[in-house]
């Protein structure tokens, strides 16, 4: 049986990865630094083992080495030094290495979608150093055949946690206010875009890279819905779920930030600044991969997780 490790199993991408790789005849061992249990309770996950260490721990790349892999699947690597000492220590061992990149390796968008390849200006050091791990196993490909693949969601989305909403944080208030029809408030023009995904698609994926094999070496990959919302557009959906019409007011950023707490503006800030349209043509072509949840099904599924929101 081949086997496949998940390192940060337990989150948003593993409650649905893990049971895909079981389902696909993996034997998973999931490395955690607790011993968090999945949120969707799946009978896979009785086959699934659960290894105890920490990133940055003495001798972690070795003990994941050690368990002889075929499969790495790395969600939460955020530096790329954190990753090639890793990439080395597989060296010779696995068949596949998978990273999570982030889809801020884009900054300010040219032309909508964005391709994977384009507008490689990142605007944060969170974004370079994603960046840097999508080229690093490019390149590690290219010069040494070293089998890694990168993927690259956008905002994701799962039930039980908030999703990124109409404002550009993570303020579930906001959908009360669409509910109740009072006035809501958006910076600029509401014309900036948010792009999300689904976690499922993010492991659907993930899985698509596993499973075309060398193909998918040293290429990267967005996961995000088919397409891009804007502000308004996303806060009258959701209020059209509600049986009301969206009462929208328009401030420019820096007023607009003063009705918010400062690390939602951030948060609006950092979101509304990069606008993320990023096209999945890629994904179609060489994994032959389609999103299967929009956003507004994804976000729908979302809220409804929460108990006010049940009745949607």
């Amino acid at each position: 049986m081949k086997k496949a490790v998940v390192i940060g199993g337990t989150g948003q991408i593993g409650e649905y990865l893990v049971p895909m790789l079981v389902m696909d005849g993996y034997s998973v061992s999931i490395i955690s630094r607790g011993q968090t249990k999945p949120a969707i309770k799946r009978g896979e996950w009785k086959e699934v083992a659960m290894i105890s260490l920490r990133r940055g721990a003495p001798d972690f790349e070795k003990q994941i080495a050690s368990l002889n892999p075929d499969i790495v699947i790395d969600i939460v690597c955020y530096e790329n030094d954190d990753m090639m000492r890793l990439v080395n220590a597989l060296r010779g061992v696995v068949s596949h290495y998978l990273a999570i990149g982030s889809g801020w390796i884009h900054g300010r968008s040219g032309c909508v979608p964005v391709l994977e390849e384009e507008c490689r200006n990142p605007l944060c050091e969170y974004g370079i150093q994603k960046d840097l791990m999508d080229k690093t196993l490019t390149n590690e490909y290219k010069e040494n055949g070293f089998p890694g693949s990168c993927v690259h969601p956008g905002h994701i989305i799962c039930p039980g946690r908030p999703p990124v909403n109409p404002q550009g944080h993570d303020n579930l208030e906001v959908f009360e206010t669409l509910r109740q029809g009072r006035p809501l408030y958006l910076p600029n023009f509401g014309m900036e875009t948010l792009h999300h995904v689904h976690a499922d698609d993010v492991a659907g994926v993930l899985m698509a890279a596993i499973r075309v094999g060398k193909p998918s070496f040293g290429e990267g990959f967005h996961a995000v819905s088919p397409r891009a919302v804007t502000l308004c557009g996303y806060a009258e959906e959701v209020s059209s779920w509600f049986g009301k019409e969206a009462d929208l007011h328009f401030e420019p950023f820096e007023q607009w930030r003063k009705r918010v707490a400062a690390s939602e503006g951030l948060e609006t800030l950092d979101h509304i600044t990069h606008s993320p349209c990023y096209s999945m043509e890629k994904a179609a072509r060489i994994l032959h991969f389609t999103p299967a949840h929009t956003t507004f099904e994804s976000i729908r599924e979302c809220l409804t997780s929460f108990k006010q929101f049940r009745d949607l």
